[in-house]
């Protein structure tokens, strides 16, 4: 398997997918599309990219952080990581969409919180979070 093909064509991907959550962020199609067809892809991926490295020595070594700075040496590893953070970071922005839908909130008002989820899942995630709590005037699960 050529590595930076599958990092090529996940980028694309995800890419791609975050670009049609951004344009059309409640149209159901999209969001279906993005879970049942990118996210399950990357998932795929990411599943056998895992079972053809993981063994007994890397799954000890996840359990210190000198450890995991070592995994991190192999691009094999770098690039598993990479698929990781592209499929939950669309995962996240795919609750945004859902939610702030059924929280009828403006489509508008959600592209910083796209876009920062897009570059940086959790603080994305979080200001939206937060931005809902405060239009909403409570906190919801």
């Amino acid at each position: 398997m050529d590595l930076e093909m599958l990092f090529g064509a996940t980028n694309s991907l995800a890419l791609i997918a975050w670009t049609a959550l951004i344009v059309a962020p409640y149209h159901k199609t999209v969001r279906i599309s993005v879970f049942g067809g990118v996210v399950v892809f990357l998932g795929l991926c990411y599943s056998v990219l895992l079972w053809s490295t993981l063994d007994a020595e890397m799954v000890s070594e996840m359990s210190t952080l000198s450890g995991l700075t070592g995994l991190f040496a192999s691009e094999k590893a770098v690039l598993l990581g990479w698929i990781h953070y592209l499929a939950f970071d669309l995962v996240a922005g795919l609750y945004i969409t859902k939610n702030a839908k059924e929280n009828q909130l403006n489509k508008r008002l959600l592209l910083p919180f796209l876009i920062g989820t897009f570059m940086a899942g959790p603080f994305g995630f979080t200001a939206y979070i937060a931005y809902r709590s405060l239009v909403r005037k409570h906190y919801q699960f």
